[in-house]
């Protein structure tokens, strides 16, 4: 966790330097940004799932515009909204289960992460959030609801150019490998389990061609950037 959390840093200040040197009138490189993963990144999706792991409430969000609790597992902005207003996207990324979703907001990219979860489906079972494996599911209703919103057409152009940024795997191996569980028993060395992971991180990529067969277009010509954590 705290090595994706410094990469994450480090990767808001770089495009922080770099959005500076930019001249202010061209358009961000992204046109949206899409966000997958654990607490790192979720901006409130918990908030409308029942679960135990929530983050809508004091002392969280002091330091919050309004110094409102919003379900972020922070006091304040989390690393996928640094992101996304470093890079001139939005300066917050809203949760894509708020039923309140304003349709602008889909133009410029949702959240789809929710703490607690993991690449390990099994990671998930007792708290009830929604496992990496399944998010990709809220990106189908997504892009129909950009659709909805904007046209075939420019939901095709923005889906292309999304930044698609996931960070997970911290859950799997503090919450569910070494609690001693069934995971443990199945992988007696933390280098199987570790392996295991990234068959599930293999198998999470596959969220590019979903995208891209959403809105039947070539994966060889899709510019989906997808940088994982």
């Amino acid at each position: 966790m705290a090595s994706s959390l410094f990469y994450l840093l480090l990767l808001v200040q770089v495009c922080s330097i770099t959005a500076k040197r930019l001249d202010a009138t061209k358009s961000p490189r992204f046109p949206a940004i899409l966000i997958f993963g654990d607490s790192l990144l979720d901006t409130g999706n918990n908030n409308f799932i029942p679960t135990i792991l929530k983050a809508n409430h004091k002392p969280y969000g002091q330091d919050f515009p309004g110094k409102i609790p919003t379900g972020r597992f922070s006091n304040g902005k989390l690393v996928s909204d640094l992101l996304a207003s470093a890079l001139g996207i939005k300066d917050t990324v809203p949760p894509f289960l708020d039923p309140n979703l304003p349709q602008e907001e889909l133009q410029t990219g949702v959240c789809f992460a929710s703490a607690g979860s993991g690449y390990d489906d099994m990671t998930t079972v007792m708290s009830g959030v929604i496992p990496v494996s399944k998010q990709p599911e809220y990106l189908k209703q997504y892009i129909e609801k950009l659709k909805g919103a904007t046209g075939e057409a420019k939901a095709s152009d923005i889906i292309n150019g999304s930044l698609v940024v996931v960070t997970s795997g911290s859950n799997d191996v503090t919450i569910n490998y070494f609690s001693g569980g069934a995971r443990r028993l199945q992988f007696p060395l933390i280098g199987g389990y570790h392996d295991f992971l990234l068959q599930r991180v293999q198998a999470f990529v596959k969220v590019k061609p979903l995208l891209s067969l959403s809105l039947s277009l070539s994966l060889s010509h899709t510019g989906i950037f997808l940088l994982i954590l």
